[in-house]
């Protein structure tokens, strides 16, 4: 699971880095654009961790409500 997230940080950082090297403007880049990468990188599984957290609860949310309906099969 480390090797996972040290890999995603990898290939994050250098997402990051690489979109701020194309993207920055040409009279005024960033003063840190490795750093802010770095971080970037780091972060990604808190977002994906709130992103998963999120849909269950959508799900869970739908599920409760459905089953208020009143509507059931009985015998």
């Amino acid at each position: 699971m480390v090797l996972i997230y040290l890999g995603g940080w990898l290939v994050g950082t250098i997402a990051a880095y690489t979109a701020a090297r194309h993207l920055h403007e040409r009279c005024e880049p960033s003063p840190h654009p490795l750093w802010v990468s770095v971080v970037a990188g780091a972060l990604w599984p808190l977002l994906l961790a709130g992103l998963v957290e999120l849909s269950s609860l959508v799900v869970l949310t739908k599920a409760a409500s459905k089953a208020e309906t009143g509507i059931s099969i009985s015998a």
